[in-house]
């Protein structure tokens, strides 16, 4: 009776053995079948409609904003693949993969990565005139010609890293066919020279356009070109005296300053108008942030409205309406857990919208400021808007809203506080 029932529980053993084993090849296949498809995928993201913040939208999952190019198609990005929507189109189809080389980089592939780690923006891309991508991946400057199939390094950044982005979203432009500049954004510490490059020969050739000496400013903020002058613009942070505002019209051969040495000119994106420049101030100042307006005629400058956080990202759409964000990093200005829309209509009134509520605001390695980052460009038909650490929304969700739909909610905010 005892062997039996000790043979009774060898099967049994055998049996678990097996069905385990079983298990764990099925379990190990899916994984393996979805990190496949997770590396390469989907060919294409639909748009979906939806209604978002008190707007009428349209609503992507998972992809970062880049930028509209010159024919109007908007960019953007999933961990390092590389989406377009053509215009007038209603999905974003795959274009390109951006390489990282051989780099713990490479994980960013992976969308369960980027989930954990609290970190979707692994790629800051710009598409040239003609076509061309420059994107900064890993630490490198990638470019695929058009019509190219493979993606090839240019450069290397001497600060990248971890807690190092290398770039910031603002701080690369395009000017023409072939012509890039970027500027060196890092933590510095040590507060070493600062540096802005120009491309040279397509982009397979970088140079120093602008050298900022050591201990004069940490990083910068922005690196761009007024549509109306002609003039390329840098913004520089953080502290009071590497706060700068500058403009050069010989490519940062010089550059000449028209403000700078306060938090008022700690700015992380200019809009451009004809006649005027706007910004939002990048402070935790409660008397200093705000909206400011500085004619361009006259130099004086008007604060439009006083704000409540950090703005890092502003653009102006097709037919003038400006846009700004506030974003949520534990400032002590700010007063709630709110993002928020300010809108600028052509007669410089200024309308917020609340939008989404900070998520993982702990301070720990999990902690990530909330930001509604835009495109980079100006003058694009739409506001895009991609949802970064807010409760409401998986990380990375793409919105896009119309301007007309933008000014409608302004017309109905304002007829509701009369009634």
């Amino acid at each position: 009776m005892d062997e039996q029932k000790h043979k009774t529980i060898e099967n049994n053993l055998s049996n678990f053995k097996k069905y385990s084993r079983i298990s764990i090849s099925i379990f190990v296949t899916i994984c393996i079948i979805y990190l496949y498809f997770d590396y390469h995928g989907p060919t294409e993201i639909a748009l979906k409609p939806d209604y978002v913040f008190g707007f009428s939208c349209l609503r992507a999952r998972d992809l970062i904003v880049q930028e509209y190019d010159i024919h109007g198609n908007l960019w953007a990005t999933r961990g390092m693949i590389v989406y377009k929507l053509n215009t007038g189109n209603e999905k974003f189809t795959k274009v390109a993969h951006i390489p990282t080389g051989f780099s713990v980089f490479w994980l960013r592939n992976f969308s369960i990565l980027r989930k954990v780690t609290i970190r979707p923006e692994c790629v800051e891309l710009i598409v040239t005139d003609n076509g061309d991508i420059c994107a900064l991946s890993a630490g490198r400057i990638w470019l695929l010609s058009a019509g190219g199939k493979k993606f090839i390094e240019t450069y290397r950044l001497s600060n990248y890293g971890f807690g190092d982005q290398g770039i910031r979203n603002d701080g690369i432009i395009n000017i023409d066919d072939s012509t890039i500049f970027f500027g060196e954004y890092f933590q510095n510490p040590e507060r070493d020279e600062v540096k802005i490059f120009k491309s040279m020969n397509n982009m397979n050739y970088w140079k120093i356009a602008y050298k900022f000496h050591p201990g004069k400013v940490r990083h910068i903020h922005a690196i761009q070109k007024d549509p109306y002058s002609g003039k390329l613009w840098v913004c520089t942070g953080d502290s009071d005296e590497e706060s700068l505002v500058a403009w050069s019209n010989n490519d940062f051969k010089s550059i000449t300053p028209i403000g700078q040495g306060s938090q008022l000119w700690r700015v992380c994106q200019l809009v451009f108008s004809e006649d005027a420049l706007y910004w939002g101030t990048d402070t935790g100042s409660e008397d200093i942030a705000g909206i400011y307006r500085c004619d361009k005629h006259t130099g004086e400058i008007e604060k439009l409205e006083k704000i409540d956080g950090a703005i890092f990202y502003g653009t102006k759409l097709v037919n003038g309406t400006i846009v700004m964000s506030t974003n949520r990093e534990g400032l002590k200005c700010e007063t709630d857990n709110k993002t928020r829309l300010f809108i600028i209509t052509e007669d410089n009134k200024v309308t917020s919208f609340e939008c989404g509520t900070w998520n993982n605001n702990k301070p720990e390695f999990w902690f990530k400021h909330a930001k509604l980052r835009f495109q980079r460009d100006q003058g694009g038909p739409s506001l895009v808007i991609t949802c970064l650490n807010q409760k409401e929304f998986p990380d990375g969700e793409l919105i896009i809203i119309n301007e007309d739909i933008l000014l409608a909610a302004i017309r109905t905010k304002k007829n509701n506080i009369v009634d």
